[in-house]
């Protein structure tokens, strides 16, 4: 129901491939809890008075928590059963200086304020999830390492659970965003999806047949810490000439402030105005990004690539040159089925994210 709307017992149980009689056991449940709702629906082939009783979920019935936690913003969602935004609240702070301490207490106030704002208790919230960037523990509890915020092992989970009460899952911030991406983007039957996230760094994350796809020890895929330039600049992991530290927004800005533009103009209105510069930069920006992205085809053989980030408002141009470089890189037979698009859920990618991972640990599964 929440990924093809309402349906009839029938179809369910077909679906699900049990007995009629036990899905009528669990509709039953679930109308006493007022998750689901039954209506009669008329459809072609249907005798007058003789609606088809179709079952569908009620998304207000229950409220989940989406949290991202960026390098100095942190974004919080109180979403409905579909992980749509309904409340939102932010906050920033200094991502040089700040203790992870002092963010997780900003967060409970906020999220408690934006509770008592709209009358949700912690008994209507079935829980939280935190988009963190980094690693986090095989549990899905604790971030342990945020290069870019200096942070190390931060209980998130035992931190607000102590505090609000309500249960709390971990996740990296761009796998959280892909499986947003797959679920409630509007991609269709896009599997694998790959989810690429480039802010002040570049981040990414695979879902495949439907699942978010969990690398290695700590479940972290860094792509912007592949090496993608001979001699480039140093980058914060220690390596040099790492993608992130030629695709990402502090890069762009250095690169704006030496055309003698404002590090915040977008840079494809400097190549729209024709300033040969901003279009070797971009040249150069789209280049290296694909030499990624032709590396993780090769590897992951995505069906469809996502964008977010700092790509969320790039011009058509430029999400076509990404997809020709790619395909000029990529090897002939993966490169053919693969498409390139930006994200569709855009700045609420991380919040949605959040609440995806909240949803499947508390209410799915």
């Amino acid at each position: 129901m929440r990924d093809r709307g309402p349906q009839p017992r029938i179809e369910l149980a077909r679906r699900l491939n049990v007995s009629p009689t036990t899905v009528t056991k669990v509709v039953s449940r679930l109308l006493d809890e007022g998750v689901v709702t039954e209506s009669g629906v008329e459809g072609p082939g249907l005798r007058v008075g003789r609606p088809s009783m179709h079952v569908a979920l009620v998304p207000t019935a229950a409220h989940v928590v989406g949290v991202q936690v960026g390098v100095g913003t942190v974004h919080i969602g109180l979403c409905d059963l579909l992980g749509r935004p309904r409340h939102r609240a932010r906050f920033d702070f200094d991502a040089a200086g700040t203790e992870a301490t002092v963010v997780l207490g900003r967060l409970v106030a906020h999220l408690d304020a934006l509770m008592r704002e709209v009358g949700v208790t912690a008994d209507g919230v079935l829980g939280v999830g935190v988009a963190v960037p980094g690693a986090v523990d095989r549990h899905q509890r604790r971030n342990l390492l945020a290069l870019n915020l200096g942070w190390r092992d931060v209980g998130f989970s035992d931190h607000l659970e102590a505090t609000l009460g309500i249960p709390t899952i971990v996740d990296h911030n761009v796998r959280a965003m892909a499986l947003g991406e797959a679920r409630h983007g509007g991609h269709g039957d896009a599997d694998p999806l790959l989810y690429v996230y480039a802010r002040t760094g570049v981040g990414a994350g695979i879902v495949i047949d439907g699942a978010p796809f969990r690398s290695g020890a700590h479940g972290v895929s860094e792509l912007g810490h592949m090496r993608v330039s001979d001699n480039g600049r140093a980058c914060a992991c220690g390596a040099d000439g790492c993608l992130e530290t030629i695709v990402s927004e502090p890069r762009i800005a250095e690169r704006l402030a030496c055309l003698g533009s404002p590090a915040d103009a977008p840079l494809a209105r400097l190549v729209a105005h024709g300033d040969p510069r901003a279009i070797a930069a971009v040249d150069d920006i789209v280049e290296h990004l694909a030499i990624g992205l032709a590396f993780a085809v090769n590897l992951l053989n995505p069906r469809l690539i996502v964008l977010g980030g700092m790509f969320d408002d790039a011009p058509d141009p430029i999400i076509d040159r990404i997809e020709a470089a790619v395909h000029r890189k990529a090897f002939p037979v993966l490169r053919e089925a693969v498409r390139v698009g930006r994200s569709v859920l855009g700045g609420d990618s991380g919040i949605v994210g959040g609440a995806t991972i909240a949803l499947d640990r508390y209410f799915y599964t």
